[in-house]
């Protein structure tokens, strides 16, 4: 059997096993947790759709390099797994940010500070934190295990489907970053919300050919240039950790070639 295959299946597994296991005290019955996937689920396939309406108008970054035209077996089900783990993981982020013991979370608490201020920190924070990450994940020896199955694509074109085309483990670890963010930053809920919403177009955006930029701070083509140039450009959302570890690489209209 495909060792990707196995190992996604066992995270996967895993991932399941304990949370339903620690769920078993939960006030919800079976109707409610199914209600919310679909929920989840269905916010996802929107949020996906809605992507390629809102940014249709800007123009398109050409494909430079191989495109993974067709999804095998292997594409579908990590997808379909990676879908499933969103679940769980929304329901855990949803109940951070409804605890008052852990964020504020009345209106009348909303500070600067704790909105824009906490807002940008959780970026920085969450920015920080993956490009570290990302960086490990090419380590030969390591990139082989996990991280190659998402290199397959050089030229991403779908959003969403080529964002979560990746290894579960892989995703997992990226997702539970969200909420590692949330626990160091500590902003008011209503910038904990607004960040995995903004920050879920932002990761699917990069999926695309759409050449959206916000100059020195995010650039679709800095991911597109990470595609095709694996050895640059490990920052999820925002270029300045890379321009800070020297692995900053810019988009250039003349072809480059892969390393």
């Amino acid at each position: 059997m495909d060792l990707h295959l196995l190992s996604g299946t066992a995270v996967f597994s895993a991932f399941a096993g304990m949370t339903m296991y620690s769920e078993l005290s939960s006030e919800w019955n079976w109707g409610q947790a199914f209600m919310f996937g679909f929920a989840i689920l269905a916010g996802m396939e929107l949020m996906s759709a809605s992507v390629h309406v809102l940014f249709g108008g800007f123009s398109a970054i050409p494909i430079r390099a191989a495109h993974l035209d067709a999804f095998d077996f292997k594409d579908m089900y990590f997808i379909f797994l990676n879908k499933i783990c969103t679940v769980p993981f929304m329901y855990h982020y949803n109940s951070i940010c409804l605890d008052s013991a852990v964020l504020k979370m009345e209106p009348k608490d909303l500070t600067f500070a704790n909105s824009v201020g906490g807002f940008i920190a959780l970026f920085l924070v969450y920015d920080f934190i993956y490009a570290l990450y990302h960086r490990f994940l090419h380590v030969r020896g390591v990139y082989s295990l996990v991280h190659k199955h998402h290199h397959r694509q050089h030229s991403p074109t779908r959003g969403n489907p080529d964002g979560v085309n990746v290894h579960p483990l892989e995703f997992l670890l990226g997702e539970y970053n969200f909420l590692l963010a949330v626990y160091l930053v500590k902003p008011h809920a209503y910038a904990a919300m607004a960040f995995i919403v903004i920050g879920g177009v932002m990761a699917s955006l990069n999926h695309t050919r759409t050449d959206f930029c916000i100059p020195y701070v995010y650039d679709v083509k800095a991911h597109d240039v990470h595609h095709r140039i694996p050895q640059s450009n490990y920052g999820q959302f925002i270029s300045v950790w890379d321009r800070c570890m020297g692995s900053f690489r810019e988009y250039h209209d003349t072809v480059d070639k892969r390393k």
